[in-house]
């Protein structure tokens, strides 16, 4: 594999593990800044174009005490290729979220299935777009304010 791809595998790998960092931290801004030009998508709901709606989507994630909702995302089964003369990749993944709170045992709250699409844009990688599918939906209660509203969480 030529330094080009492995570069930017490394650089798009990156991308998706800051997904589960930003939003797991409790960094909704920075959660949101991921998509600042992408859209963000649950499946079943409209598709969240840029930070500002993608910020807003999360309005109904329970923030506790100690600044974060209480997850943990896992990410496997990463399969992403790159079209190094294009400037653009495709990836899918499986997501696992974990959560515990106060009241609320560890346990998996979702699985899903991620699709992503990235573009290099001045030679920086960035979400272009993120589709997530819903395969299996546990109790949302503790992770979301209002969860009968949604389909799933992120």
């Amino acid at each position: 594999m030529d330094s080009q791809v492995m570069d930017s595998r490394y650089h798009i790998t990156h991308l998706i593990n800051q997904y589960g960092f930003t939003i797991d931290t409790g960094d909704l801004q920075g959660f949101a800044a991921l998509f600042d030009n992408a859209e963000w998508t649950v499946e079943g709901t409209e598709p969240n174009i840029g930070s500002r709606q993608v910020l807003d989507a999360l309005a109904t994630v329970r923030i506790y005490d100690d600044g974060t909702p209480r997850t943990k995302h896992v990410t496997s089964n990463l399969d992403l290729v790159i079209d190094e003369a294009d400037g653009s990749a495709e990836s899918q993944c499986y997501v696992t979220v974990f959560q515990q709170a106060d009241g609320f045992p560890l346990q998996a709250i979702f699985c899903g299935h991620y699709f992503d699409s990235f573009v290099r844009v001045d030679g920086l990688w960035r979400f272009s777009r993120r589709l997530i599918k819903n395969m299996l939906v546990g109790d949302l209660s503790a992770h979301h304010s209002d969860p009968a509203s949604i389909i799933a969480g992120g």
